[in-house]
């Protein structure tokens, strides 16, 4: 594993991964941020327990989805952990007594609008470089970061933004459609999302089908 600050640290549920996750690893590479994107799958995310497909199944899914993608490569720090809850600031220590450099943290607008309420925040911000891809179709502000943060850290959390568009694609959403199948060949219609080997993973493995009520 590359030990410098070059590397992204893109984590996530990734439950499951998809199209638009792989656009945000490519866009931070393509951007010139990063020379390698680590995608870091949640052992046991703080905000989203019950994930739906296991630890081993999502990094897996990973790893099928970034084939043949170079600058890419999936970390499993987080399941070596085992930390529940499992906090981004604890995590990015971790790594940093690992590996000997923090890395370049990677995450949406979503989350950069509510950073000011994660654990250690400020900590967090004070010691590790931000990247943030746009998300929601409404720009991140100086204005609305400047309510929750001083203005010099809210000017360098906004010049962390990646330009460009990013099409909206929900894991939890696709997650949802899914349940709602069960033969192998409904999920054909969620292709535009998924890579067809994330798509023939889950098919094979069952993942995220409920059974139809009278066997259907």
């Amino acid at each position: 594993m590359i030990g410098t600050e070059d590397i992204a640290f893109f984590g996530g549920s990734f439950d499951p991964p998809h199209l638009g996750h792989l656009a945000v690893a490519e866009a931070a590479l393509n951007a010139g941020v990063c020379g390698h994107v680590a995608w870091v799958p949640a052992y046991a995310p703080p905000h989203k327990q019950g994930s739906g497909a296991a630890f081993s199944d999502r990094a897996a899914m990973i790893e099928t989805l970034i084939a043949g993608h170079s600058g890419m490569s999936v970390n499993e720090i987080e399941a070596e952990l085992q930390l529940n809850p499992s906090y981004t600031f604890e995590v990015l220590e971790a790594w940093k007594r690992r590996f000997g450099a923090s890395p370049i943290l990677l995450i949406g607008a979503d989350s950069l609008r509510e950073l000011h309420t994660w654990h250690r925040a400020r900590e967090l911000v004070d010691r590790v470089r931000i990247v943030t891809y746009p998300r929601g179709g409404r720009p991140v502000t100086a204005d609305e970061l400047s309510l929750n943060w001083p203005k010099p850290t809210a000017d360098l959390l906004l010049a962390g933004v990646l330009k460009g568009d990013f099409f909206e694609i929900s894991s939890s959403e696709l997650k949802n459609r899914m349940e709602k199948f069960t033969a192998a060949g409904d999920i054909i219609y969620l292709k535009e999302y998924l890579a067809p080997g994330v798509c023939d993973y889950i098919v094979k493995h069952g993942l995220y089908a409920r059974k139809r009520p009278n066997g259907q």
